[in-house]
């Protein structure tokens, strides 16, 4: 019972701290593994094949606020399969392909426009080029994945997961500011409403909404879960925004 009350309790706190959930796409073998580790905990745990999608749940400090960052390594097996479920679950993508390898290159750059049509051009996108450590054996140069992301009208993003580039920190913060202010944007619009509303009927209380991101602190340990919690993360999402539109 006391297992229980503690369990409830933490969901409970955890609700109240607000949550990005981001999707890393691409083909196997780029370093998306590597690369999420990296950003939650700037360590260097090298690649590892996984033929299942991988959920890091990590809390982080955002301008001094908590944040939960969720991100789904989604495996490159099965490519010829587009992820819409985990898409669809992300607010944000990033979409990654190694310098060594043109195949993943073209693989990005074909996740990129699928993206367009499936979230139709809603949330937050970046693409991240890795191994740029690799020079000497370089099949894709950096004009190429730039222009891509300027086609696509995303930032760009050569970096090092092995050496630590500190652009793969700047490729996460700049997805994490964007869902912060897509979802500040949204509370302040949802409150103007309400409290238009509230005017109305002569209810006069008022409310707060969020804050924005900026530079993020990061430690601790990352938990990986598996994918099998995101139709349940979804469902309970579409019931949180259906509960906050029906209140207005």
């Amino acid at each position: 019972m006391l297992c229980k009350e503690s369990t409830m309790k933490t969901e409970e706190k955890s609700a109240n701290i607000p949550r990005v959930r981001i999707a890393v796409l691409g083909n196997i073998n780029v370093g998306k593994s590597a690369l999420t580790v990296r950003y939650l905990t700037r360590r260097f745990i090298g690649e590892y094949r996984s033929n299942t999608d991988l959920l890091y749940r990590q809390t982080i400090t955002v301008n001094n606020n908590p944040l939960e960052v969720e991100i789904i390594d989604v495996s490159g097996e099965g490519e010829d399969c587009f992820p819409v479920e985990q898409v669809q679950w992300a607010d944000a993508c990033l979409v990654v392909y190694a310098i060594t390898d043109r195949k993943s290159f073209l693989h990005a750059a074909e996740t990129l426009a699928a993206l367009h049509k499936v979230r139709q051009g809603a949330g937050p996108l970046a693409l991240l080029a890795n191994k740029a450590d690799l020079e000497h054996l370089r099949e894709v140069e950096e004009i190429e994945g730039r222009t891509t992301a300027v086609q696509n009208g995303c930032p760009f993003y050569e970096v090092s997961v092995a050496e630590n580039s500190s652009d793969l920190y700047q490729a996460f913060e700049f997805l994490v500011t964007e869902c912060r202010a897509l979802q500040s944007s949204t509370k302040t619009r949802k409150f103007s409403v309400s409290k238009m509303l509230g005017t109305l009927i002569g209810n006069n209380s008022a409310g707060r909404g969020g804050g924005g991101a900026g530079a993020a602190a990061h430690g601790g340990t990352v938990v990986a879960c598996h994918k099998s919690d995101l139709h349940r993360s979804r469902v309970l999402k579409r019931r949180q925004n259906f509960t906050a539109t029906a209140s207005l």
